[in-house]
């Protein structure tokens, strides 16, 4: 089961944005990933894995992720494993991962803009010729 991950605005700073998979073992090998930005916030987005362990639930923790930023053109920059956050007992039932991605949408022509206050092209040959005249001297 797969439920895209819904990234709200309030979780991006400027164009990046940082969340965190949180994946949790039911009952056998059932497990259950959930994105989140923060651990007490509400889920982005949710999968289960039928069959499968701990490293199953996190590769396709980034699978997913993959392929949300792929479909949104968004760029997946960064992913880290950070299931060593959880006391060692408990690490076998829980898998943490944290992504960072990134808005990869290219400024439209109103974003460029030509630089404003340049010298004349007057201006530059007469600082040219001035330059050189003072190596030679």
């Amino acid at each position: 089961m797969r439920t895209p991950p819904v990234i709200p605005e309030s979780a991006w700073q400027g164009d990046i944005a940082v969340f965190f998979a949180h994946g949790a073992q039911q009952s056998g090998d059932t497990w259950a990933v959930g994105a989140q930005t923060q651990p007490d916030s509400d889920r982005l987005g949710m999968i289960t894995l039928a069959g499968r362990g701990q490293d199953d639930a996190a590769n396709a923790a980034v699978r997913w992720i993959r392929d949300h930023c792929t479909t949104n053109d968004l760029e997946l920059v960064r992913v880290e494993n950070f299931n060593d956050r959880y006391p060692e007992e408990q690490r076998a039932d829980f898998s943490l991962t944290r992504f960072t991605i990134a808005r990869t949408d290219p400024p439209g022509l109103d974003g460029w803009a030509l630089p404003r206050g340049l010298p004349s092209a007057a201006a530059r040959t007469a600082r040219r010729s001035s330059k050189g005249r003072r190596e030679k001297a």
